[in-house]
């Protein structure tokens, strides 16, 4: 039996790992090869010395994680400025629905007044779970910025006065509001990658 194996076998036992020999076989060699009770005391020890080590100091992170998980308290105001919006958009939908139709076919005029009424429910839910607020935004901005834009083109054109788009204002502002919201919570980093840059 040659001494590689042997001292192999050993490293594998100190790893816990498994070996082809077996350990009667190891200790029955370690009892007559000098040079493999040196290595195998000498494993033993480092071994000792690598798992009663002291620990490795490591900065205290537990303030800024829960600080970094704590969401942001959310202001009133935003909440009260969705609130009147979406009472006011279910109003003015009222009429559209009704088939009201303003030069437009009453199916357009219905169309119309359900998108209203599906903003305004929308919005209705933000003002109740402020958490919300995020996934309606990207809805409610191209909608909004839609109907703003067209508006404009609409107005520069003269086909409609200014004071009949002035609706779609209202509208922008629901958007500020929900972004408002969206900015008062809780960030969508990592909270561990925030409390790291707290620290």
């Amino acid at each position: 039996m040659q001494c590689e194996d042997v001292r192999e076998a050993i490293s594998a036992a100190a790893d816990g790992e498994t070996h082809p020999l077996e350990s009667s076989v190891v200790e029955s060699h370690i009892a007559r090869c000098a040079a493999c009770a040196s290595f195998a005391s000498a494993v033993t020890q480092l071994d000792r010395r690598w798992r009663v080590r002291p620990a490795e100091r490591v900065p205290d992170l537990s303030g800024p994680i829960i600080a970094a998980a704590t969401p942001k308290p959310v202001p009133e105001w935003p909440r009260y400025v969705l609130l009147w919006v979406a009472l006011t958009d279910l109003v003015l939908a009222i009429p559209a629905l009704a088939g009201d139709a303003k030069g437009t076919s009453i199916h357009a005029a219905h169309e119309l007044g359900s998108w209203d009424v599906a903003l305004a429910v929308g919005l209705l839910v933000a003002v109740l779970q402020p958490r919300r607020a995020a996934g309606l935004l990207p809805f409610a901005l191209a909608l909004a910025g839609a109907m703003a834009a067209t508006a404009i083109i609409d107005i520069v054109s003269g086909r409609v006065p200014a004071a009949g788009e002035s609706q779609h204002i209202l509208d922008l502002i629901g958007v500020g509001a929900l972004w408002l919201l969206t900015r008062s919570g809780p960030s969508n980093a990592p909270v561990l990658r925030r409390a790291l840059r707290a620290a």
